[in-house]
C-alpha cells in the first residue's frame, strides 16, 4: 500500500483519457457558443443599420418639410448619399430624376439634409431615401454598397428574412444593410 501510494505522489500531470475528456468538452461547448455570438453580433449590426436608415427617412423627410415651409417648392423624389473621410456627398434627384442638388432651393435641402445626417452615418456607407407622401422609403448599407443608383429594386446582396419588420441584407454572411419603409 505504501509503495502504491509512494507511485502516487511521484506521479504528475493528466492521463490520456483526461485530456481527451476536457478536450471534447471544450469542443461540445465552442460548437454551442460560437454560433450563439454570430447571430448576436448580426443583430447588433442590423439594430445599427435599422437605426441609422430610421435617422436617414426622418431626417430627410424632415428637411423637405422645413424646406416647403420656408416657402421653397422642391419636387423631391430620390435624396442618396455616400460618407467618405468623413465629408458626407448628398445628392437631391426631383421626380424625372435629374441631379438638382446644386440648383436653388435644392440646394437649401441638400445643405439641410447633410446638416442633418454628418454625425449619424459611419463613414463608408451609402445611403438612399424615396420620398412619398405620407412616408420615406430609407435603404442604408455599409462599406462597399454602393446605392447611389438606387430606384427601389433590390440590390445585389441576399435578403434575409429572419429578421422581422424590415428588409436586412447580407453579404457574406455579415449584415451589411437595411431598407424599410417608416410613415413620418
Amino acid at each position: 500500500m505504501l509503495c502504491r501510494l509512494e507511485r502516487l505522489r511521484h506521479k504528475k500531470g493528466f492521463t490520456l483519457v483526461e485530456l481527451i475528456v476536457v478536450i471534447a468538452i471544450i469542443a461540445i461547448l465552442t460548437a454551442v457558443v460560437i454560433p450563439l455570438v454570430g447571430r448576436f453580433s448580426a443583430q447588433a449590426a442590423y439594430s445599427a443599420l435599422q437605426d441609422n436608415a430610421k435617422t436617414v427617412a426622418n431626417s430627410t423627410f424632415t428637411s423637405l418639410a422645413d424646406a416647403t415651409k420656408l416657402g421653397s417648392f422642391v419636387k423631391v423624389a430620390r435624396v442618396t448619399g455616400h460618407k467618405s473621410g468623413g465629408t458626407l456627398d448628398v445628392s437631391i434627384y426631383d421626380e424625372h430624376g435629374d441631379d438638382k442638388s446644386d440648383e436653388g432651393d435644392y440646394a437649401k435641402l441638400k445643405t439641410s439634409v447633410i446638416n442633418a445626417l454628418q454625425s449619424a452615418l459611419d463613414d463608408g456607407s451609402y445611403f438612399a431615401a424615396r420620398i412619398t407622401a405620407n412616408a420615406c422609403d430609407a435603404s442604408i448599407y455599409s462599406k462597399d454598397q454602393d446605392v447611389r443608383g438606387y430606384d427601389g429594386a433590390d440590390p445585389v446582396v441576399v435578403r434575409d428574412g429572419s429578421f422581422p419588420d424590415d428588409e436586412a441584407y447580407l453579404l457574406n454572411g455579415k449584415a451589411v444593410g437595411v431598407s424599410g419603409s417608416w410613415k413620418v
